[in-house]
C-alpha cells in the first residue's frame, strides 16, 4: 500500500467482500455481518495483527483455508480501512451495506445482519459489563438488538425508505459513539493500523 494513500482509500466495497465470500465458498456470513463483527471488536477496544485478523475472519466466515491471495488482501484492506475510518473520528465512517438499488427487504436484512455482527463482536471482545456502560451506550446497544430483528414487507414506499435511512444513520452514529467511549484517540506514537507490538 503506497504511503501517500490512506488505508480507507483501499476499503473494499460491499460487493467486493460479497465476491470474496463467494470465491471462498463461505455461506455462513454476509459481507454486512463480517463488517459489523469487525466494527464490534474494534469498538470494544480490540486490535489485531493482519495475521490474527485473517485467522479470526476465517473462523467467523467458516473458511477452513483461504484459496486466493486476493481474498486475504481484501480482508486486510477491510481491516486497515475500518480502523482508519473509526480512528479519524470525523464522521467519515460508513456501514458496509448494499446500494440503494437493492430491494428494501434485502437492505433491511443486511442492516439487521450488520447489527447482529456488531453485537457479537462487541460481546466476544468482552471486558465490558452493564456497570461499565453509560446509560446512553446501553440504550444504543439495546436499540441495535432491536434493529437486528428488523423485517420489512416487500412493498417499499417512501416512508419505509426514509425510516430505513434513519435507522442506518442511527446505527452509524451509535457505532462511532461507542468506539469513542472505549478507544483512546491515536497519538503520533501509536502504531499504524495493522501493526502490532511484540
Amino acid at each position: 500500500m503506497p504511503e501517500t494513500q490512506s488505508p480507507e482509500e483501499f476499503l473494499p466495497e460491499y460487493y467486493e467482500i460479497c465476491d470474496v465470500l463467494v470465491a471462498e465458498d463461505s455461506m455462513t456470513s454476509s459481507a454486512a455481518e463480517l463488517h459489523g463483527l469487525l466494527c464490534g471488536y474494534l469498538s470494544a477496544g480490540a486490535r489485531f495483527s493482519h495475521e490474527a485478523w485473517l485467522k479470526l475472519a476465517a473462523e467467523l466466515t467458516d473458511i477452513a483455508e483461504f484459496r486466493h491471495e486476493s481474498s486475504k488482501l481484501a480482508f486486510t484492506d477491510l481491516y486497515d480501512g475500518v480502523v482508519a475510518q473509526l480512528e479519524q473520528g470525523d464522521f467519515g465512517f460508513q456501514l458496509l451495506l448494499p446500494d440503494d438499488d437493492m430491494s428494501m427487504p434485502e437492505r433491511a436484512e443486511a442492516l439487521g445482519c450488520w447489527c447482529q455482527g456488531y453485537l457479537t463482536g462487541f460481546g466476544l471482545q468482552g471486558g465490558h459489563t452493564n456497570e461499565s456502560l453509560s446509560d446512553e451506550l446501553k440504550e444504543a446497544l439495546s436499540d441495535m438488538e432491536q434493529i437486528a430483528q428488523i423485517e420489512l414487507e416487500p412493498e417499499d414506499d417512501e416512508e419505509s425508505e426514509s425510516d430505513l435511512m434513519e435507522l442506518q444513520e442511527y446505527v452509524r452514529i451509535s457505532s462511532m459513539m461507542i468506539f469513542g467511549e472505549f478507544n483512546v484517540p491515536p497519538s503520533e506514537d501509536t502504531p499504524a493500523p495493522g501493526a502490532t507490538l511484540h
